[in-house]
């Protein structure tokens, strides 16, 4: 991890919270609001969060699949905690629920490419990977040309268009992951800020934004170059192909669809391109410029899937902090967790249940922390809190998607998201980040609340914005509402330098997203309990603030 330069704090010796919350270089503005929520933050204790972590980790959840025994499970936890908790029904109906109409799918997909009449069958999962079919029990696409589309953006604030008004109807549109970048001109070590962002990413680089826009140039079908050896997602895609997999039902009919998105190793379209006679490197090149212009091969492609389909009644859990002003109690602050998690795959040798510890039961432990943590308010802040257990976060953030759509209350009431996705579980540490850092005045908040607790908040993306793409919170960034990334911090009190990197980094290797990912008995959730604190206190300050939270310019979520 990058090394932080940490400022001095004069730290004062005021506890709360079993001696987890400390004060550094607090004014009377931030005494007064300590004392106010003092009840909160005492009632946030590290025994809660780990009971309810290891009852929605538990075996017997079976992996909290969304539409299945696992999801009931969970959805009936979650709705009596919050109960228990006094908080009131989330939704206007009276009910803790928002039902969430999902399609399950499981697809067995085939893609042959054909040049000059010799035909070039693709091996599923080796040469490519499907992510979404078109969801009818059987989707065929005959002779569809290939084109190679770069990197498949149109960004009009970067004067950029890969496809030039080329004609992509009905044909496969091949496309390079991630975004173009240039080295930054008086410093070649750097890539350049102002061109996409340089070292950050940008939501053009998602497979989300790609494969919506390929749909209105008319395509066919969408397949993203993928290293396997570079992209440690791969294998993640792979276990997911190989899993149920689930969408919002339709609103329209089926066919308006892409037929199939999915991934295709650069090795394979290696030996695509050069069947057709192209060089990929040199097509990789082309598509770093400016005047690029898509490609059209004399491949053609034969794509089919059959799709066992299944329609579900998934569920949102939702519960509300009424609000104390008079005026102010119909705006809103969100907090999102999502509750599911992979489920159980019955294919699997010994161990078949993804127990999602990390991912993402210590996350929704820690959103009932906090909602119990309002509840406890001696006077609830001006503006309500809503607490969102989203579903199918797991399969392309669909319950956030879906309340984006459908929502409870108005957005254009609603100032903010803060999504909790994972936790740390290893400690106190010294400082606090995020993910897309720089995307609103929400920084301003989360920093004045590490402040007064004595931390350091990092004042640049910990992954250059590759989090904030992949959970909740960018359902509700795209739907304009100010959305945060927390994160925990890196530099732990007590513990080596790459203590909290090595963690994070065995974490990735060894659990996320496969069984292991379970309770275990070293984890310390003393560093569990002071974040939610810190998550407590600037939502309250959001909630109690005298101005909405806004984008900042440069902020592709801005409107």
């Amino acid at each position: 991890m990058k090394s932080r330069r940490m400022k001095s704090v004069i730290l004062m010796a005021v506890i709360l919270a079993a001696g987890l919350f400390v004060i550094g270089q607090e004014t009377g503005k931030d005494r007064s609001i300590l004392a106010e929520l003092k009840p909160a933050l005492d009632s946030i204790l590290s025994g809660n969060i780990l009971t309810h972590t290891k009852k929605l980790a538990s075996d017997e959840f079976e992996g909290r699949g969304p539409g299945t025994r696992g999801e009931t499970l969970t959805v009936n936890y979650l709705v009596d905690q919050f109960k228990r908790a006094g908080l009131k029904p989330g939704n206007p109906d009276g009910t803790y629920v928002q039902k969430v109409p999902l399609i399950g799918f499981q697809t067995k997909p085939q893609i042959e490419f054909s040049i000059k009449g010799e035909k070039f069958p693709q091996n599923f999962p080796d040469d490519f990977i499907h992510e979404f079919p078109r969801l009818q029990p059987k989707v065929t696409v005959k002779n569809s040309e290939v084109v190679f589309a770069g990197y498949g953006i149109i960004a009009p604030e970067y004067r950029w268009d890969d496809y030039k008004a080329t004609d992509v109807r009905n044909k496969l549109v091949i496309i390079l992951s991630g975004e173009p970048s240039v080295l930054d001109k008086d410093d070649s070590t750097k890539m350049d800020s102002t061109f996409f962002k340089g070292e950050l990413r940008t939501f053009y680089s998602t497979m989300e934004f790609k494969k919506e826009l390929a749909l209105k140039k008319g395509a066919a079908a969408v397949l993203f170059i993928t290293d396997p050896d570079k992209s440690p997602n791969y294998s993640i895609f792979k276990t997911f192909a190989l899993l149920e997999g689930f969408a919002l039902r339709p609103r329209g009919p089926a066919n308006s669809a892409l037929a199939i998105t999915g991934l295709v190793t650069i090795g394979a379209a290696r030996r695509l391109f050069a069947a057709a006679g192209q060089d990929f490197e040199a097509l990789q090149k082309s598509a770093l410029l400016k005047d690029f212009k898509p490609v059209l091969t004399n491949a053609k492609a034969n794509i089919s899937a059959t799709n066992k389909l299944r329609r579900v009644e998934s569920q949102n859990v939702v519960a509300r902090i009424d609000g104390s002003d008079p005026r102010l109690k119909n705006e809103y602050v969100i907090y999102t967790a999502h509750w599911d998690h992979l489920g159980r795959d019955k294919d699997l040798m010994g161990d078949q249940i993804y127990n999602g510890a990390i991912d993402n039961a210590i996350g929704t432990a820690q959103l009932l922390a906090i909602a119990r943590g309002f509840a406890k308010l001696i006077r609830a802040p001006k503006r309500s809190i809503l607490f969102i257990a989203t579903t199918a976060e797991e399969k392309g953030w669909l319950g956030s998607r879906y309340y984006v759509r459908n929502p409870l209350y108005p957005l254009s009431r609603t100032l903010a998201d803060i999504n909790l996705d994972g936790g740390n579980v290893w400690g106190r540490t010294k400082d606090v980040n995020s993910s897309g850092y720089g995307y609103s005045t929400l920084d301003e908040y989360f920093g004045t609340a590490a402040e007064v607790q004595g931390r350091k908040f990092s004042k640049e993306s910990m992954d250059n914005n590759g989090l904030y793409f992949g959970s909740d919170n960018v359902e509700f960034a795209r739907a304009g509402i100010p959305a945060f990334f927390a994160f925990g911090g890196f530099d732990y009190l007590g513990r080596p330098s790459h203590f909290g990197g090595n963690h994070w980094n065995e974490y990735a290797d060894r659990d996320y997203h496969k069984v292991s990912d379970e309770v275990r008995p070293d984890w310390d959730l003393s560093g569990t309990v002071e974040d939610s604190q810190w998550l407590l206190m600037a939502g309250y300050n959001i909630a109690q603030g005298d101005k909405r939270p806004q984008w900042k310019s440069g902020s592709e979520f801005r409107r």
